[in-house]
Formats: structure tokens, C-alpha cells, sequence
């Protein structure tokens, strides 16, 4: 069976979007499926997330079309293909995803559309009036047309059955990969260290660990990994001169060893954003043991049931009282918490699990076996 994942951009800077559609990509073909990505090469900037033989780059899109994707190109090839049993597309609103939606139902193919938390009320308020005018011309109608719909947790498939629509919803998370412990990391000092990890942007209200940081008087070290919006990025780098915190360290973008590296020699990750349809930090953490404080804006309750973090409000009087909480915990409990977070996403989780329930999800679509139970009507 052949799949072709059409994604807009697969670049380093594309972040969790891009990484959850290469590693069980990369996984299936390497279990003998047939699987390809189909995307653009990223503007300038940007680094290439892969060049592996299995994904095809389209040339950058420049000017107004990189606003919109279009691309005659992606129309070409979409129509020259003639073997692709099954049409898996990444995201909303954009031209490929119209496109390849267009040309699926023109050739009677199956396809599958991974929502990526982009139908969520808080996302829908970015360029709501673009995504209005989208929902109406196209994007509701291709919603309910396509076979399966994807999304990564119960409360994106809840918000998505809101707005009325009534095909089959699979309910598959983010693969997260198998990493060993970073055991390399010194901790020897005993300072506690907070960390964030992601994307910087004001909606992630990193503005508010700040504001934690300061209101317990600097009680170790807050480590802020990740790039984004540059002038948000600035604003929180004044933040914390002006309020004179000596203790606070952005690394900007971190990835491979070196991101692990830094997971694991925190005390705990905090994840305070509004909302997150998955949040692939936070497995992230978990996988080199660490536990995690994560706002209910993320999906993920199960830090609280399975003992491995805390799952509470993002304002910043209740994420301190659960900074201070980690900070009164002594080390031999904050490894078991880690441990059971570990254990937790190598149960449902890792890439080998995620890409198991893909080609299941494959197999049903193309109606070669029955519904399997991850998948409702």
C-alpha cells in the first residue's frame, strides 16, 4: 500500500507539525510500507528537517504564493500520480490541503486529514476572518468528505463533533522517539531547575514563568530553550532585566542530544500555555524522566492519574504554588514521578506505537479490515 502525506513545510522551524509527520514515515518505511512525503523546500532561514529518499521538496514558494502555497507544481504532480492507495494531509486552510483533498475525491481515493489542533476556539481566533471564508468555500465541505479525520486527543475530536461534523474521527497521538536517559548530565551542584521547551509565542504565556521565577526569588536556575516570535522573544529578554533576574537562561532553538541534554538535567518542565492540541514537550520530558507541570489548556490529565506531574490552571498564582510544591519535593520522589512518566510514554507513546495505529487506521480505510477501536463514528 502506497501513502502519500502532503504537509506545506517540513522544516526544523515548522516544529511538532513536521516532526509527527517524518518519524512514522520514516518508521513504516523502514517496516517495508511504502510511504512518502510530498512538501516545499523552506524559505531561506529555515533548515531542512531531512533529506531522506522518501521525501519529495517541491521548490520555495516566494512572494505572494508562499502566503497561500500555491504551486502549479504540486498540481502536476498530484495529477501524474496514479499508485497512492491513500492520502494523508497535514493541516488546515492552506492550498496544498484544498488541493490534494480536491484531486483525492476527483480520483475516488481515500484520504485522512490530521487537524493539528488548528480547529481548536482559541486557534480559530487567529485570522478568523480567513478561516471563516475558508470553512464556507471549501475546508467544511472537505472536512466531512474525507474518510477519516485525525486528531491526537478527546478534547480536539470533541471541539471538531462541535462544529457539527459527523465522519469517523481516529484518535492517534504524536509519536514521541525512543531516546535513552541523557545519564551523561551532572546534577551534582543540587540546584533545582525549571525549564521551558517550544515554540516562543505569545499564546505559550511564557511571560508568566517569569513572573513565578520572580515571585520565588530566583530559588535556582529557569532555563528557557526554544526560538519564535523575535519580538516576543525580546520583550521577555527585557522583562527579566528590568526586573533584574540574574538567574534565567534562553538557549534559543535546541535539538538532538543537546535538547535531551537539557531535559534531563532539569527538576521539571512547566508548560503554561492557553492550549495545546497535543504538546510533544511534554512526552519530551517525560521520556528522559523528568516530571512536568503542564495548564489544563493541554491534554494531559494524565500527569495527575498516572503521578508523574501536575496538571493544573495557567495563571501565575497557581503555577507557582506547584513550582514550590516541586521545590519542597526531594530528589528520590521527583525520580519516581519521572520513572512513571517514562514508563508511560514508552506504553502509548513512542514512535513504534503511534505508526502501528497509522497503518491500522490504513488498512480500515481502504476497507480491509474492521474498525478498529481508537476510531469513532
Amino acid at each position: 500500500m502506497k501513502i502519500l502525506h502532503v504537509i506545506p513545510f517540513l522544516s526544523v522551524e515548522s516544529g511538532g507539525p513536521a516532526v509527527s509527520t517524518l518519524l512514522p514515515v520514516r518508521y513504516l518505511n523502514r517496516m517495508g510500507e511504502n510511504s512518502k512525503i510530498l512538501t516545499f523546500r523552506p524559505p531561506s532561514g529555515e533548515t531542512v528537517l531531512s533529506e531522506e529518499s522518501f521525501i519529495c521538496y517541491l521548490p520555495e514558494l516566494k512572494g505572494w504564493r508562499r502566503r497561500v502555497s500555491y504551486s502549479s507544481r504540486l498540481k502536476e504532480m498530484l495529477g501524474k500520480d496514479t499508485d497512492t492507495d491513500v492520502y494523508h494531509i497535514q493541516g488546515l486552510w492552506q492550498y496544498p490541503v484544498y488541493l490534494t483533498a480536491h484531486m483525492a475525491c476527483k480520483k475516488q481515493i481515500p484520504y485522512v486529514i490530521t487537524l493539528r489542533g488548528m480547529l481548536y476556539p482559541e486557534a480559530l481566533k487567529q485570522s478568523a476572518v480567513i478561516k471563516k471564508l475558508a470553512l464556507s468555500f471549501f475546508q467544511r465541505r472537505q472536512l466531512q468528505e474525507a474518510t477519516c479525520v485525525q486528531a491526537t486527543c478527546e478534547e480536539e475530536m470533541h471541539y471538531y463533533r462541535e462544529m457539527g461534523f459527523t465522519n469517523p474521527v481516529a484518535i492517534i497521538p504524536n509519536p514521541v522517539e525512543l531516546e535513552p536517559l541523557a545519564n551523561d548530565v551532572s546534577k551534582t551542584d543540587d540546584i533545582k531547575r525549571f525549564g521551558y521547551l517550544g515554540r516562543i509565542h505569545p499564546r505559550k504565556h511564557i511571560e508568566r514563568l517569569i513572573d513565578c521565577w520572580q515571585r520565588l526569588d530566583e530559588p535556582g536556575e529557569l532555563v528557557i530553550m526554544g526560538d519564535g516570535d523575535n519580538s516576543y522573544v525580546d520583550s521577555l529578554k527585557e522583562k527579566v532585566r528590568k526586573a533584574q533576574l540574574k538567574r534565567i537562561r534562553f538557549t534559543g532553538l535546541v535539538t538532538g542530544n543537546e535538547k535531551n541534554r537539557l531535559l534531563a538535567s532539569l527538576s521539571c518542565l512547566v508548560v503554561p500555555s492557553d492550549f495545546e492540541n497535543f504538546g510533544r514537550i511534554i512526552p519530551e520530558a517525560l521520556m528522559q524522566s523528568i516530571p512536568v507541570i503542564a495548564s489544563t489548556g493541554t491534554p494531559w490529565q494524565e500527569l495527575e492519574t498516572c503521578r508523574c506531574g501536575w496538571w493544573v490552571k495557567n495563571d501565575t498564582e497557581t503555577l507557582t504554588d506547584t513550582m514550590r510544591k516541586v521545590l519542597a519535593c526531594d530528589k528520590g520522589l521527583l525520580d519516581e514521578m519521572g520513572e512513571r512518566g517514562r514508563q508511560l510514554v514508552l506504553k502509548k507513546y513512542t514512535v513504534e506505537k503511534v505508526s502501528g495505529q497509522l497503518e491500522v487506521m490504513y488498512d480500515w480505510v481502504t476497507g480491509k479490515m474492521d474498525k478498529p477501536d481508537f476510531i469513532y463514528y
